[in-house]
């Protein structure tokens, strides 16, 4: 009986460490990318490149990473931005939306790559700070 009753303890104190890891990971802190120093620093038009030569390589370097862009902004609308026609930008919620004046200037940028839509042919970023 006391055998028993020590496996249903291990069982029991293992399903815990489980059920606390797992809430930790779930509900994890959100990242707060304006104080992150950026993984990598490149041209907007350069990390494009490098997802069209070799998606899985790029998404391994890039993916859930602080990057800093810089180039030409080719659009703006009330949330979102575009540099050099291809990487779609999702701008942080305390950020301030560019002016109209800014359009076609260079600019830099520092963001979180969620990924790269190949039937758009643009990376996208999100939580975006402007950075210059």
């Amino acid at each position: 009986m006391k055998k028993y009753s020590r496996v249903g303890l291990v069982v029991v104190f293992i399903l815990v460490i489980i059920a606390v890891v797992g809430y930790n990971y779930i509900y994890q802190d959100h990242r707060d990318i304006a104080s992150e120093k950026p993984a990598y620093t490149i041209s907007a038009e350069e990390l494009t490149q490098q997802f069209e030569a070799d998606e899985a390589e790029a998404t391994t370097l890039y993916l859930n990473n602080t990057i800093q862009l810089s180039g030409l902004l080719t659009s703006i609308d009330e949330k979102t931005l575009v540099l050099d026609n291809v990487v779609f930008l999702v701008l942080s919620e305390n950020e301030t939306t560019p002016n109209q004046t800014k359009l076609n200037t260079k600019i830099t940028i520092k963001g979180r790559c969620i990924g790269y839509d190949n039937l758009l042919g643009e990376v996208k970023l999100d939580q975006a700070i402007i950075v210059d």
